[in-house]
Protein backbone atom coordinates (compact mmCIF):
# COMPACT_ATOMS: atom_id res chain seq x y z
CA UNK A 1 0.00 0.00 0.00
CA UNK A 2 1.53 3.41 -1.12
CA UNK A 3 1.39 5.66 2.16
CA UNK A 4 3.36 8.63 0.70
CA UNK A 5 1.89 12.09 1.05
CA UNK A 6 4.10 14.73 -0.51
CA UNK A 7 1.69 17.31 0.88
CA UNK A 8 2.68 16.44 4.77
CA UNK A 9 3.33 19.28 6.87
CA UNK A 10 5.42 18.93 10.04
CA UNK A 11 2.95 17.05 12.50
CA UNK A 12 0.30 16.53 9.35
CA UNK A 13 -0.02 12.70 10.71
CA UNK A 14 -0.99 13.42 14.29
CA UNK A 15 -4.09 14.85 15.71
CA UNK A 16 -4.41 16.37 19.17
CA UNK A 17 -5.02 13.79 22.22
CA UNK A 18 -8.59 13.31 22.46
CA UNK A 19 -10.06 13.95 26.42
CA UNK A 20 -10.43 10.69 27.20
CA UNK A 21 -13.53 9.61 29.19
CA UNK A 22 -12.89 9.76 32.72
CA UNK A 23 -11.70 6.08 33.83
CA UNK A 24 -11.79 5.21 30.42
CA UNK A 25 -9.03 2.56 29.90
CA UNK A 26 -7.28 1.86 26.73
CA UNK A 27 -8.74 -1.36 24.69
CA UNK A 28 -7.17 -4.17 22.35
CA UNK A 29 -9.63 -5.52 19.43
CA UNK A 30 -8.80 -7.74 16.96
CA UNK A 31 -9.61 -7.23 13.46
CA UNK A 32 -9.76 -10.01 10.37
CA UNK A 33 -9.24 -9.18 6.77
CA UNK A 34 -11.20 -6.63 5.40
CA UNK A 35 -12.15 -5.59 1.98
CA UNK A 36 -9.47 -8.03 0.05
CA UNK A 37 -11.76 -6.86 -2.89
CA UNK A 38 -11.34 -3.06 -2.80
CA UNK A 39 -7.89 -2.09 -3.96
CA UNK A 40 -7.70 1.68 -3.25
CA UNK A 41 -5.40 3.91 -5.52
CA UNK A 42 -4.40 7.59 -5.29
CA UNK A 43 -5.46 10.40 -7.57
CA UNK A 44 -2.59 11.43 -9.58
CA UNK A 45 -2.53 14.58 -8.74
CA UNK A 46 -3.25 14.49 -5.33
CA UNK A 47 -0.50 16.28 -3.68
CA UNK A 48 -0.73 19.25 -6.28
CA UNK A 49 -4.45 19.79 -6.02
CA UNK A 50 -4.63 18.91 -2.07
CA UNK A 51 -2.54 22.20 -1.29
CA UNK A 52 -4.71 24.46 -3.28
CA UNK A 53 -7.90 23.41 -0.94
CA UNK A 54 -6.08 23.44 2.39
CA UNK A 55 -5.09 26.91 1.42
CA UNK A 56 -8.48 27.79 0.23
CA UNK A 57 -10.25 25.96 3.03
CA UNK A 58 -7.94 27.50 5.43
CA UNK A 59 -8.91 30.99 4.47
CA UNK A 60 -12.82 29.92 4.29
CA UNK A 61 -13.62 28.46 7.31
CA UNK A 62 -11.46 30.61 9.79
CA UNK A 63 -15.39 31.21 11.21
CA UNK A 64 -15.55 27.79 12.85
CA UNK A 65 -16.14 27.94 16.31
CA UNK A 66 -12.69 25.60 16.04
CA UNK A 67 -9.57 27.21 17.31
CA UNK A 68 -6.64 27.62 14.41
CA UNK A 69 -4.93 24.54 15.84
CA UNK A 70 -8.01 22.29 15.71
CA UNK A 71 -9.09 23.82 12.39
CA UNK A 72 -5.73 22.85 11.16
CA UNK A 73 -5.71 19.46 12.32
CA UNK A 74 -9.57 18.66 11.63
CA UNK A 75 -8.97 19.91 7.61
CA UNK A 76 -5.13 17.91 6.81
CA UNK A 77 -6.27 14.34 7.33
CA UNK A 78 -9.58 14.70 5.49
CA UNK A 79 -8.20 15.96 2.39
CA UNK A 80 -7.10 12.48 1.94
CA UNK A 81 -10.28 11.73 1.64
CA UNK A 82 -10.57 12.76 -1.92
CA UNK A 83 -7.35 11.46 -3.12
CA UNK A 84 -8.44 7.96 -2.56
CA UNK A 85 -12.50 7.91 -2.77
CA UNK A 86 -11.90 9.83 -6.53
CA UNK A 87 -8.53 8.59 -8.39
CA UNK A 88 -9.94 8.79 -11.65
CA UNK A 89 -11.98 11.37 -12.10
CA UNK A 90 -10.57 14.64 -14.66
CA UNK A 91 -8.75 16.76 -12.36
CA UNK A 92 -11.18 19.78 -12.77
CA UNK A 93 -13.47 17.37 -10.99
CA UNK A 94 -11.51 15.87 -8.59
CA UNK A 95 -10.50 19.58 -7.45
CA UNK A 96 -13.97 20.44 -7.13
CA UNK A 97 -14.78 17.27 -4.97
CA UNK A 98 -11.43 17.98 -3.08
CA UNK A 99 -13.00 21.34 -1.86
CA UNK A 100 -16.50 19.94 -1.37
CA UNK A 101 -15.92 16.88 0.76
CA UNK A 102 -13.46 18.63 2.86
CA UNK A 103 -15.68 21.48 3.57
CA UNK A 104 -18.62 18.88 5.07
CA UNK A 105 -16.17 17.19 6.77
CA UNK A 106 -15.30 20.57 8.43
CA UNK A 107 -19.12 20.42 9.40
CA UNK A 108 -19.08 17.11 10.67
CA UNK A 109 -16.32 18.15 12.61
CA UNK A 110 -18.02 21.24 14.33
CA UNK A 111 -21.18 19.06 14.66
CA UNK A 112 -19.29 16.32 16.51
CA UNK A 113 -17.82 18.90 18.82
CA UNK A 114 -21.14 19.86 19.45
CA UNK A 115 -22.85 16.80 20.46
CA UNK A 116 -20.95 16.77 23.75
CA UNK A 117 -22.11 20.14 24.67
CA UNK A 118 -25.79 20.21 24.77
CA UNK A 119 -26.91 21.32 28.37
CA UNK A 120 -27.54 24.72 28.95
CA UNK A 121 -27.25 28.20 27.35
CA UNK A 122 -24.01 27.13 25.40
CA UNK A 123 -25.80 23.80 24.08
CA UNK A 124 -28.58 26.20 22.94
CA UNK A 125 -26.43 28.38 21.20
CA UNK A 126 -24.96 25.48 19.59
CA UNK A 127 -28.26 24.36 17.93
CA UNK A 128 -29.17 28.04 17.37
CA UNK A 129 -25.39 28.02 15.28
CA UNK A 130 -26.21 25.08 13.03
CA UNK A 131 -29.25 25.74 12.39
CA UNK A 132 -28.33 29.30 10.78
CA UNK A 133 -25.59 27.44 9.17
CA UNK A 134 -28.31 24.95 7.45
CA UNK A 135 -30.97 27.71 6.94
CA UNK A 136 -27.86 29.73 4.86
CA UNK A 137 -26.93 26.68 2.93
CA UNK A 138 -30.02 26.01 1.84
CA UNK A 139 -31.00 29.92 0.22
CA UNK A 140 -27.61 29.17 -1.47
CA UNK A 141 -28.95 25.92 -3.33
CA UNK A 142 -32.15 28.25 -4.38
CA UNK A 143 -29.81 31.39 -5.68
CA UNK A 144 -30.95 33.02 -2.07
CA UNK A 145 -27.77 33.71 -0.56
CA UNK A 146 -27.53 35.46 2.72
CA UNK A 147 -24.82 37.88 2.22
CA UNK A 148 -24.23 38.26 6.35
CA UNK A 149 -23.77 34.82 7.26
CA UNK A 150 -20.09 33.52 7.14
CA UNK A 151 -20.95 30.43 5.71
CA UNK A 152 -22.37 31.17 2.44
CA UNK A 153 -19.17 32.31 1.20
CA UNK A 154 -17.72 29.03 1.89
CA UNK A 155 -20.33 27.41 0.69
CA UNK A 156 -20.94 29.15 -2.26
CA UNK A 157 -17.43 28.59 -2.88
CA UNK A 158 -17.28 24.95 -3.09
CA UNK A 159 -20.63 25.09 -5.10
CA UNK A 160 -19.18 27.12 -8.02
CA UNK A 161 -17.69 24.11 -10.30
CA UNK A 162 -19.70 21.54 -9.32
CA UNK A 163 -22.76 23.86 -10.50
CA UNK A 164 -20.93 24.83 -13.68
CA UNK A 165 -20.00 21.17 -14.51
CA UNK A 166 -23.49 19.46 -13.34
CA UNK A 167 -26.81 19.48 -15.33
CA UNK A 168 -29.26 21.23 -13.48
CA UNK A 169 -31.06 17.98 -12.75
CA UNK A 170 -27.59 16.64 -10.99
CA UNK A 171 -26.97 19.66 -9.49
CA UNK A 172 -31.03 19.69 -8.00
CA UNK A 173 -30.39 16.30 -6.83
CA UNK A 174 -26.89 16.93 -5.18
CA UNK A 175 -27.94 19.72 -3.19
CA UNK A 176 -31.44 18.01 -2.56
CA UNK A 177 -29.35 15.59 -0.55
CA UNK A 178 -27.18 17.91 0.98
CA UNK A 179 -30.85 19.36 2.28
CA UNK A 180 -31.67 16.01 3.81
CA UNK A 181 -28.10 15.37 5.18
CA UNK A 182 -28.52 18.87 6.79
CA UNK A 183 -32.02 18.03 8.41
CA UNK A 184 -30.85 14.63 9.63
CA UNK A 185 -27.78 16.20 11.42
CA UNK A 186 -30.16 18.60 13.11
CA UNK A 187 -32.43 15.86 14.48
CA UNK A 188 -29.73 13.57 15.67
CA UNK A 189 -28.90 17.32 17.39
CA UNK A 190 -32.33 17.69 19.04
CA UNK A 191 -33.59 13.76 19.33
CA UNK A 192 -30.67 11.33 19.38
CA UNK A 193 -31.37 7.41 18.49
CA UNK A 194 -32.25 5.61 21.62
CA UNK A 195 -31.43 2.31 22.00
CA UNK A 196 -31.63 1.10 18.87
CA UNK A 197 -30.94 -2.18 17.13
CA UNK A 198 -28.36 -2.63 14.41
CA UNK A 199 -30.75 -1.71 11.11
CA UNK A 200 -32.68 1.25 12.68
CA UNK A 201 -28.65 2.45 13.42
CA UNK A 202 -27.62 2.10 10.16
CA UNK A 203 -30.96 3.16 8.37
CA UNK A 204 -30.50 6.67 10.74
CA UNK A 205 -26.58 6.63 9.47
CA UNK A 206 -27.12 6.24 6.30
CA UNK A 207 -28.92 9.73 6.25
CA UNK A 208 -26.27 11.20 8.89
CA UNK A 209 -23.87 10.21 6.53
CA UNK A 210 -24.87 12.21 3.65
CA UNK A 211 -24.75 8.35 1.53
CA UNK A 212 -26.96 9.32 -1.42
CA UNK A 213 -24.78 12.75 -1.94
CA UNK A 214 -21.89 10.33 -2.43
CA UNK A 215 -23.63 8.84 -5.51
CA UNK A 216 -24.25 12.16 -6.84
CA UNK A 217 -20.11 12.94 -6.10
CA UNK A 218 -19.45 9.40 -8.00
CA UNK A 219 -21.50 10.89 -11.05
CA UNK A 220 -19.71 14.03 -10.95
CA UNK A 221 -16.24 12.36 -10.54
CA UNK A 222 -17.32 9.77 -13.94
CA UNK A 223 -19.42 12.59 -15.45
CA UNK A 224 -22.06 10.01 -16.30
CA UNK A 225 -26.01 10.51 -15.09
CA UNK A 226 -27.26 7.42 -14.09
CA UNK A 227 -30.10 8.40 -11.18
CA UNK A 228 -33.17 7.34 -14.07
CA UNK A 229 -31.13 3.82 -14.51
CA UNK A 230 -30.91 3.69 -10.45
CA UNK A 231 -34.72 3.91 -10.14
CA UNK A 232 -35.45 1.57 -12.51
CA UNK A 233 -32.95 -0.95 -12.32
CA UNK A 234 -32.82 -3.34 -9.18
CA UNK A 235 -29.28 -4.61 -9.70
CA UNK A 236 -27.68 -1.26 -10.32
CA UNK A 237 -29.40 0.04 -7.16
CA UNK A 238 -28.24 -3.32 -5.41
CA UNK A 239 -24.82 -2.17 -6.49
CA UNK A 240 -25.72 1.27 -4.60
CA UNK A 241 -27.33 -0.17 -1.37
CA UNK A 242 -24.02 -2.44 -0.52
CA UNK A 243 -21.35 0.11 -1.20
CA UNK A 244 -23.58 2.66 1.13
CA UNK A 245 -24.01 -0.21 4.09
CA UNK A 246 -20.22 -0.98 3.35
CA UNK A 247 -18.86 2.58 4.00
CA UNK A 248 -21.11 3.27 7.18
CA UNK A 249 -20.21 0.36 9.24
CA UNK A 250 -16.39 0.38 8.22
CA UNK A 251 -16.67 3.93 9.23
CA UNK A 252 -17.96 3.46 12.45
CA UNK A 253 -15.86 0.07 12.94
CA UNK A 254 -12.75 2.39 12.56
CA UNK A 255 -14.02 5.73 14.36
CA UNK A 256 -15.15 3.54 17.19
CA UNK A 257 -11.96 4.63 18.87
CA UNK A 258 -12.10 8.77 18.76
CA UNK A 259 -15.91 8.06 19.86
CA UNK A 260 -14.74 6.04 22.93
CA UNK A 261 -12.63 8.39 24.05
CA UNK A 262 -14.17 11.83 23.16
CA UNK A 263 -15.62 12.57 26.52
CA UNK A 264 -19.27 12.67 24.80
CA UNK A 265 -22.27 10.13 24.25
CA UNK A 266 -20.54 7.12 22.21
CA UNK A 267 -23.48 5.85 19.26
CA UNK A 268 -21.55 3.89 17.26
CA UNK A 269 -22.19 0.43 15.21
CA UNK A 270 -19.62 -1.11 18.08
CA UNK A 271 -21.59 0.43 20.73
CA UNK A 272 -25.12 0.10 19.35
CA UNK A 273 -24.46 -3.83 19.08
CA UNK A 274 -22.72 -4.48 22.39
CA UNK A 275 -26.27 -3.00 24.02
CA UNK A 276 -28.73 -3.96 21.42
CA UNK A 277 -27.23 -7.74 21.58
CA UNK A 278 -25.79 -7.98 24.72
CA UNK A 279 -21.97 -8.66 23.35
CA UNK A 280 -18.56 -8.00 24.43
CA UNK A 281 -16.38 -5.64 22.63
CA UNK A 282 -14.70 -7.83 20.77
CA UNK A 283 -17.69 -9.89 20.04
CA UNK A 284 -19.75 -6.61 18.92
CA UNK A 285 -16.36 -6.18 16.63
CA UNK A 286 -16.64 -9.58 15.09
CA UNK A 287 -20.33 -9.03 14.41
CA UNK A 288 -19.58 -5.59 12.70
CA UNK A 289 -16.92 -7.15 10.57
CA UNK A 290 -19.16 -10.09 9.65
CA UNK A 291 -21.51 -7.34 8.49
CA UNK A 292 -18.72 -6.08 6.83
CA UNK A 293 -17.78 -8.95 4.60
CA UNK A 294 -21.41 -9.53 3.74
CA UNK A 295 -21.88 -6.19 2.42
CA UNK A 296 -18.49 -6.02 0.08
CA UNK A 297 -19.71 -9.63 -1.11
CA UNK A 298 -23.19 -8.49 -2.02
CA UNK A 299 -21.58 -5.15 -3.45
CA UNK A 300 -19.58 -7.38 -5.96
CA UNK A 301 -22.28 -10.01 -6.70
CA UNK A 302 -24.83 -6.67 -7.30
CA UNK A 303 -21.56 -5.59 -9.73
CA UNK A 304 -21.02 -8.71 -11.57
CA UNK A 305 -24.86 -9.18 -12.38
CA UNK A 306 -25.27 -5.87 -13.51
CA UNK A 307 -22.03 -6.48 -15.77
CA UNK A 308 -23.53 -9.50 -17.32
CA UNK A 309 -26.86 -7.60 -18.01
CA UNK A 310 -27.77 -5.11 -20.48
CA UNK A 311 -27.34 -2.49 -18.49
CA UNK A 312 -23.87 -4.21 -18.70
CA UNK A 313 -23.11 -2.87 -22.12
CA UNK A 314 -23.50 0.70 -21.41
CA UNK A 315 -20.17 2.81 -20.53
CA UNK A 316 -22.01 5.47 -18.45
CA UNK A 317 -23.44 2.39 -16.21
CA UNK A 318 -19.90 0.83 -16.32
CA UNK A 319 -17.76 3.78 -15.35
CA UNK A 320 -20.31 4.79 -12.88
CA UNK A 321 -20.35 1.37 -10.90
CA UNK A 322 -16.42 1.85 -10.99
CA UNK A 323 -16.54 4.99 -9.42
CA UNK A 324 -18.89 3.70 -6.90
CA UNK A 325 -15.98 0.61 -6.33
CA UNK A 326 -13.24 3.29 -6.48
CA UNK A 327 -14.96 5.20 -3.72
CA UNK A 328 -15.87 1.83 -1.18
CA UNK A 329 -12.14 0.74 -1.50
CA UNK A 330 -10.88 4.78 -0.67
CA UNK A 331 -13.30 4.94 2.08
CA UNK A 332 -11.94 2.29 3.36
CA UNK A 333 -8.23 3.26 3.26
CA UNK A 334 -8.88 6.57 4.32
CA UNK A 335 -10.76 5.20 7.74
CA UNK A 336 -7.95 2.42 8.35
CA UNK A 337 -5.38 4.97 8.06
CA UNK A 338 -6.46 8.54 8.55
CA UNK A 339 -5.48 10.76 12.08
CA UNK A 340 -8.80 11.80 12.42
CA UNK A 341 -9.67 8.59 13.51
CA UNK A 342 -6.27 7.31 15.07
CA UNK A 343 -5.10 10.15 16.87
CA UNK A 344 -2.09 9.28 14.28
CA UNK A 345 -1.49 8.54 10.46
CA UNK A 346 -1.89 5.11 10.76
CA UNK A 347 0.25 2.41 9.26
CA UNK A 348 -2.31 -0.39 8.70
CA UNK A 349 -3.21 -2.69 6.26
CA UNK A 350 -7.41 -3.42 6.21
CA UNK A 351 -6.36 -6.59 3.73
CA UNK A 352 -4.70 -7.97 6.35
CA UNK A 353 -5.57 -9.37 10.22
CA UNK A 354 -4.48 -6.80 12.98
CA UNK A 355 -4.16 -6.41 16.57
CA UNK A 356 -5.54 -2.98 17.65
CA UNK A 357 -4.67 -0.95 20.76
CA UNK A 358 -7.06 2.04 21.35
CA UNK A 359 -6.07 4.87 23.47
CA UNK A 360 -7.06 8.66 24.03
CA UNK A 361 -3.30 9.79 22.23
CA UNK A 362 -3.68 7.01 19.28
CA UNK A 363 -4.11 3.66 17.84
CA UNK A 364 -1.46 1.78 18.11
CA UNK A 365 -0.53 -1.87 15.33
CA UNK A 366 0.32 -4.04 17.72
CA UNK A 367 3.78 -5.79 16.83
CA UNK A 368 4.20 -9.70 17.29
CA UNK A 369 6.10 -9.22 20.26
CA UNK A 370 3.29 -7.63 21.67
CA UNK A 371 0.88 -9.80 20.66
CA UNK A 372 2.36 -12.33 22.05
CA UNK A 373 3.19 -10.43 25.85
Amino acid sequence: MDDTIETRDPGQDRCPPLAAVPRAEPVTIRLPPLGRGLVATRHPQAAEVSARVLERAGRHLTFLPLSEEDLRYALRPVVSFPEWAYPSAPVERFADLSAFTTYFFAIDDTLDNFRGGDEGDEGGSHRELIRSAVDACVRVHHGEPDLTSPWVAAYADVLDGVRHRMTPEQYMRLTSACEEWFEACVRALDAPLKEPDLETYVADRLLTAAAEAAFGLVEYATATDVAGLRRADAGLEAVCRASARFGVLVNDLFSYRRDLFSGGPVVNAVTVLQQSEGLGLQGAVDRLCGELGAAEAALHTAHERVLAGPLGERPDVRAFMKGVLEMTAGNLRFSATTPRYHGVRLNLDPHEGSILRLTAERTLVLSVEERAG
